[in-house]
């Protein structure tokens, strides 16, 4: 049995590396520029920009937010899972409302918003 096994994970990083599976094709970045920061260090949003979300029918992904600051804050919904191609970032007016909106590109994960972003 350990032989066989041997053998498939043998067979399969064979034909990986020949479909040049995992490669990565991105150019890197120039050392003089900042990494983008991720969700997780992207700066939060002040308190009087609200969000509520839903995911309706286990399928569109919707996020509604306000915002009732008196200077206009540009904001992005995050998810706990990454969107391809990701969510705009929205320019919003004091008083403006914005919905975001997107049909779940894979059906079965278990999209929840996280928060809102500055962007």
């Amino acid at each position: 049995m350990r032989k066989f096994a041997s053998g498939i994970a043998a067979a399969a990083l064979a034909g990986s590396a020949v479909l040049g599976v995992g490669q990565a094709h991105a150019a890197p970045a120039p050392a003089t520029s900042a990494r983008a920061a991720t969700a997780s260090e992207a700066a939060s949003v002040p308190s009087c920009v609200e969000a509520a979300s839903a995911v309706i029918f286990y399928r569109f992904v919707t996020v509604w937010m306000t915002n009732n600051c008196t200077t206009t804050q540009r904001v992005k919904p995050t998810w706990n899972l990454e969107m391809v191609p990701a969510p705009d970032c929205y320019e919003l007016q004091p008083g403006q409302k914005a919905e975001f909106s997107r049909d779940k590109p894979i059906m079965g994960t278990n999209w929840k918003f996280q928060r809102l972003v500055a962007c």
